[in-house]
């Protein structure tokens, strides 16, 4: 249930293991599996991904992007740069291996258009889920369901989320993964020093604006990738698994940091913006919003000295994410309420396999992935992360089929090919340049 990223994971993982397209269904109205991430990376102008060379939507771990580069471009560059850990997709070939794999395993012929609104479980004849959309209408049966509803709602701090009520003040506070357009000359507030705001101070900056960095602590914890690169190892994923619930939402808290790996042509741009006297950073919170001569007029309080006071600026970017609260998503909010499903601080107490509790059995699966996930897979949220999980989940659906694999023979030369022909594709794409 997705139409996503999860969905072009899952569905690709099933046809390598030998399910049959007679036997999936990817429920969701979206035609493009990437649609949503692509329109999210056009407005952050954003070129390459902060996830590493691994993070691919073909079912093995092979051919990694760094691979396919050099493939396709015959060169061994992209090699040594993973070797090294400074190699990042470009946004441009992760559309086009999404495609070459949405196109080869036919992935829009199992699509059913339409939005899960409801799954109710039954045992009769045998344990199963019965599927109705948002208007209760039954629209089929699955023995087995992934829930890849991806990120809930937009984030902004409440004086942010009420300023967008009145009218005067809404169209000049926007979220960075909003559309959205700067001015030649204006002055902006971005929140936040994680990834999407790093992206921000450039694209304003670029521009001809100025930029305002607001930031709650003088010196805001980040990382290259959004939870340590231990968590990403199997190792690592297995010592968190087994520390209790609790004890792992507690550490998720404390290790999951906003994203900036070290990008060379941002850290040139923002350094030029300061010398420029167009880049500056304060360290505050916004505690009121009023219009003003500029656009807005911004009152920061800071509890590191001094408050900064009134600000005459053009507009704020809140860089601060999704809501994380499984209760605003629809679908999961009723699940929760009817069948009792615990949450602790709007994190799903899943099982240790991502199965929701209660409704999960090892012969009819019910399983998440994605953010929701990340409160047993850490890095839920990346490709990597979603991998992970999808290949589980269709192994443990193989065992309960008793599926007759594909024989490796096959598997290799399908994967050969699907390798091929995105290396060919990407003969054709212009070299992202990287940043790192």
């Amino acid at each position: 249930m997705g139409d996503g990223f999860g969905s072009l994971i899952v569905h690709c993982t099933a046809r390598y293991l030998g399910f049959t397209n007679d036997e999936v269904a990817i429920f969701g109205p979206s035609e493009n599996p990437v649609g949503t991430y692509q329109q999210f990376a056009y407005n952050l102008g954003q070129t390459v991904l902060r996830s590493e060379s691994e993070s691919h939507f073909l079912a093995p771990d092979w051919p990694t992007f760094a691979q396919l580069d050099a493939w396709a471009r015959r060169s061994p560059a992209a090699l040594w740069r993973s070797i090294r850990r400074k190699y990042n997709p470009g946004v441009a070939e992760i559309l086009t291996e999404a495609a070459i794999v949405k196109e080869r395993t036919n992935w829009e012929d199992v699509r059913v258009p339409l939005r899960v609104g409801w799954v109710q479980r039954e045992m009769h004849p045998m344990p199963h889920f019965v599927l109705y959309d948002e208007q209760a209408n039954f629209i089929g049966r699955a023995k087995h369901v992934m829930l890849a509803p991806g990120h809930g709602p937009l984030s902004f701090p409440p004086v942010l989320a009420k300023a967008r009520q009145d009218p005067e003040l809404a169209d000049r506070i926007v979220q960075a993964y909003e559309p959205k357009q700067y001015a030649p000359g204006g002055r902006y507030i971005v929140i936040g020093a994680g990834i999407a705001s790093v992206n921000e101070w450039a694209n304003i900056l670029d521009i001809g604006g100025s930029v305002l960095a607001l930031t709650r602590n003088p010196e805001p914890e980040t990382q290259d990738l959004n939870v340590p690169r231990c968590l990403f190892e199997s190792i690592g994923i297995d010592a968190y698994v087994s520390m209790p619930f609790e004890q792992r939402v507690q550490f998720l808290g404390e290790v999951l940091r906003g994203t900036r790996p070290n990008r060379r042509e941002w850290l040139a741009t923002i350094e030029g913006g300061r010398e420029e006297g167009r880049f500056d950073a304060l360290v505050g919170d916004i505690d009121e919003i009023e219009s003003g001569r500029a656009g807005l007029r911004v009152h920061v309080s800071s509890r590191h000295g001094e408050d900064p006071g009134w600000l005459d600026v053009t507009g704020i970017t809140a860089g601060t994410g999704f809501n994380k609260s499984v209760l605003t998503i629809p679908l999961l909010r009723r699940l929760i309420e009817h069948y009792h499903v615990p949450v602790v601080e709007g994190r799903l107490k899943l099982q240790t396999n991502c199965g929701v509790p209660a409704l999960d059995r090892p012969d009819s699966r019910l399983c998440c992935m994605g953010l929701i996930a990340n409160n047993v897979i850490p890095h839920g949220d990346t490709i990597a992360g979603l991998k992970y999980i999808g290949r589980r989940f269709v192994a443990d659906c193989a065992r309960a089929e008793k599926l007759r694999k594909r024989p490796f023979p096959s598997r290799l030369a399908l994967q050969f090919s699907m390798g091929r022909d995105v290396a060919h594709a990407l003969r054709s794409v212009s070299t992202t340049r990287q940043l790192a």
